[in-house]
């Protein structure tokens, strides 16, 4: 069934928005500093965005706090994210907020094109409903969907880049595809991950412009061909060129901030094969959908994959490309898997593939299960579930004691536990720092003073919430290594920030002791040195 009002449709999935920005308590964390799972990597791009802000719009030169081993100069992605918040920051003032709004607003968009699209080409509300709610409430997107990293808004440019392929593909109206190219190389140039929808509309442009088309069954695109491939070469070199430079700006990958390699499966360990797979399978792929919906999805891939005779050109492309990927992508990357769960985002690309394929299939067949009041009533049910199951898990995440997380059955004990723990170790720690900028000023000290800061195991966590420049230690490498603090020395700087006081009975804090003298306290927890002058 479809509306006939495009503005009530819309209605729709805009007062489902709502209700999830609510039930995740969004108004809330929204004004949240970087925080909970994966911090490192949330400052790490509001470092880039703060050195954008503080010392002059570069584009080409983005910088972080972190300086070893080149003052501060890393990249992986095109940072246009960072500088467009930025600029924000220039005209609206410095809150971190607007990175987070912004960055929900674009995957937002991404779920209005998603949504509309299959209403128009398939006339289905219902199942445009159902296809966003998976996105939105898959626990991964509802966290990093309203946060600093890049991953969402790439992965919802790449899919807004496929909507539009769509388009080009049925409608063959130029326009369509000159948009899709564009936000595909975007997408790609922001995350080498988010590369399918524009990979689909590549590949099916150049069957189309070698005159392939019977052999893949695709229809006549272009009248014109020259200048279409003329874009698609401009598209390649942009990507080249950026990620070549990335690699001459970072020294080749020397700095070891931003991976901007491969960690395949192959060059693993027996153990950490086995340590990933665990990781993998018990922990991040139930928050990339949780456990029902996951197995919904790969009864979904079968029921396409059954049906597959049924699907146009493009979404056979589409969904052989994103299966293909989502298998390639796993293998690749394995080694992340251990700690990284955000790696996950960009494969969201093959559920939302594969429900348009759905979308597709029953368009066109007569299936008399799927108006039927038990389907309706299931996917009201299904939605309802993993509504609450993702607001849960991103309360779980980012709200301390939340009564949701207090009551909801699945969520395990252990689960809750490893949380408590975590926080209880950021307390003693990060947290203690988040606000001693101001004090820091008010005792002379310059955010190019250049400080060690002890103990964080990042580049940039508690350097970015102090806005100083400088080095990091963390704890392990303090206690056992007795001459780490030693080589910073050499590295001009003017201060120690020590936020664990215990430490300083360690060996390799006592070795450095004499070259300090005591400055201030900040709240009874953080001590802050001065380095003695001409030692």
């Amino acid at each position: 069934m479809i509306l006939k009002k495009p503005i009530i449709n819309n209605l729709v999935l805009l007062v489902f928005i709502i209700v999830l920005f609510l039930l995740n308590l969004y108004s809330e964390t929204l004004f949240y500093r970087p925080c909970s799972y994966h911090q490192w990597r949330q400052t790490d791009c509001l470092s880039i965005t703060k050195n954008y802000y503080e010392e002059g719009m570069h584009f080409f030169q983005p910088k972080i706090h972190f300086q070893y081993p080149n003052e501060g100069k890393a990249v992986s992605e095109f940072p246009i994210l960072n500088y467009t918040v930025a600029v924000l920051w220039k005209i609206f003032g410095e809150h971190e907020f607007i990175y987070r709004l912004l960055e929900y607003l674009i995957l937002l968009c991404a779920m209005f094109f998603l949504y509309n699209t299959i209403i128009r080409f398939y006339e289905s509300v219902w199942m445009a409903l159902f296809s966003a709610s998976v996105v939105l409430t898959s626990p991964l997107i509802a966290y990093y969907g309203l946060n600093f990293i890049v991953d969402v808004p790439a992965f919802s440019i790449g899919l807004m880049s496929f909507c539009f392929g769509l388009k080009f593909y049925r409608t063959t109206k130029l326009s369509y595809f000159y948009w899709a190219l564009g936000l595909g190389t975007l997408a790609v140039l922001m995350k080498a991950s988010a590369l399918m929808g524009l990979s689909i509309l590549v590949l099916c442009s150049l069957i189309d412009i070698l005159n392939l088309n019977a052999l893949f069954g695709i229809h006549k695109l272009f009248s014109k061909k020259v200048l279409p491939l003329i874009f698609i070469f401009i598209s390649a070199v942009l990507i080249a060129g950026w990620y070549s430079y990335a690699l001459y700006y970072n020294g080749y990958d020397n700095n070891h901030v931003f991976l901007l390699t491969i960690l395949p499966i192959w060059d693993m360990s027996g153990e950490d094969f086995i340590s990933s797979l665990k990781q993998l399978f018990n922990t991040w792929f139930p928050l990339f959908l949780n456990r029902p919906m996951f197995f919904l999805f790969i009864s979904l891939v079968i029921f396409v994959a059954a049906n597959f005779r049924r699907l146009d050109a493009f979404l056979k492309v589409a969904f052989l490309g994103s299966a293909l990927f989502f298998v390639t992508y796993l293998l690749v990357f394995f080694w992340v898997f251990n700690v990284h769960d955000y790696y996950l985002i960009n494969l969201m690309f093959f559920p939302a593939i594969t429900l348009i394929c759905l979308a597709h299939i029953l368009s066109q067949s007569e299936y008399g299960f799927v108006n039927s009041s038990f389907t309706k009533i299931f996917v009201v049910f299904l939605v309802v579930f993993n509504s609450l199951h993702a607001a849960a898990i991103y309360r779980l995440r980012m709200v301390e004691k939340d009564p949701l997380v207090s009551w909801y059955p699945f969520i395990s004990k252990e689960e809750i536990d490893l949380e408590g723990y975590l926080a209880w170790v950021y307390s003693n720690d990060i947290k203690r720092i988040e606000n001693i900028k101001p004090v820091l000023r008010e005792h002379g000290i310059k955010r190019e003073d250049k400080i060690v800061s002890i103990p964080d195991g990042s580049f940039d966590i508690s350097l970015y919430f102090m806005d100083q420049k400088g080095y990091t230690i963390n704890r392990d490498h303090l206690i056992n290594d007795t001459t780490v603090a030693d080589r910073f020395f050499y590295r001009n700087i003017k201060y120690v920030v020590l936020s664990d006081t215990t430490l300083k009975k360690e060996r390799a804090f006592r070795r450095i002791q004499y070259k300090l003298e005591p400055f201030f306290v900040y709240n009874n927890q953080v001590q802050v040195f001065k380095v003695k002058q001409g030692l």
